[in-house]
């Protein structure tokens, strides 16, 4: 792969004029409370986009609909400013065959309920204390399970039918744009406190990486702090 004809401040201060315009994901969203990530990255010698997913779960939405996958999109090749707009909300979850999954509110996970369907795929749902612990996962309300638990719960095992399709990520980017790196997580900036991404190793190193056209630019020098237990304010306003 050749070097870019874009330049790595270029890629930041986009990523920072989005932050600054609450279009760049913010994992401790007081809306949103965060269940999993992941980071795709494509480049060719003129273009360049980053997709970041954002699943979580909407409260004030509640049920179904409040369970909704956000990709965050950026680039010079895009068909739209980047950020996130309304159409970058995917929601994938719907009732199973035994009956309705939440409570009427859309905030609990109703008794009795055994599975849903995600992308038309039966999960069948372990909500043991025991699957839950192992989990990490410690009841607000217990013995009653909110929809973000249940969200969390889903992961890993249904990771990949819960986070975007290759059809719906190559709706947003170019089809012919060459895919270069895909992170599971990476150190994220805390943007409530004022990190902006251009402060930030991880987007610093992938800048260049998008510029140099070397995945080996992308070097972490910090530990993780994507997984949900690293951002408890999500989703508690």
């Amino acid at each position: 792969m050749g070097q870019g004809n874009y330049r790595v401040a270029d890629i930041q201060r986009q990523l920072d004029d989005c932050a600054k315009a609450y279009t760049f994901p913010m994992l401790d969203n007081g809306y949103v409370a965060l269940a999993d990530v992941r980071l795709y990255a494509y480049r060719d010698e003129t273009r360049w986009a980053l997709i970041i997913e954002h699943l979580g779960f909407h409260a004030h939405i509640g049920g179904h609909n409040g369970i909704v996958n956000c990709l965050y999109r950026f680039g010079n090749c895009l068909d739209r400013p980047p950020g996130v707009a309304d159409q970058d909300f995917i929601g994938m979850t719907f009732d199973g065959p035994d009956g309705p999954t939440f409570t009427d509110d859309g905030q609990f996970v109703r008794d009795g309920a055994k599975s849903l369907r995600i992308r038309g795929h039966v999960a069948s749902l372990d909500l043991s204390p025991g699957n839950l612990m192992a989990k990490g996962i410690a009841l607000q309300q217990p013995p009653r399970i909110r929809v973000a638990e249940l969200l969390r719960a889903l992961t890993p095992k249904y990771r990949d039918f819960l986070l975007a399709t290759e059809d719906e990520l190559r709706q947003r980017v170019p089809a012919d744009l060459p895919e270069v790196l895909v992170l599971d997580e990476w150190h994220h900036p805390d943007l409530a406190k004022g990190v902006l991404p251009s402060a930030s190793n991880t987007f610093r190193m992938l800048s260049r990486m998008l510029v140099g056209g070397d995945p080996a630019f992308y070097k972490p020098t910090e530990p993780p702090n994507t997984h949900w237990k690293y951002w408890p304010n999500g989703g508690t306003l």
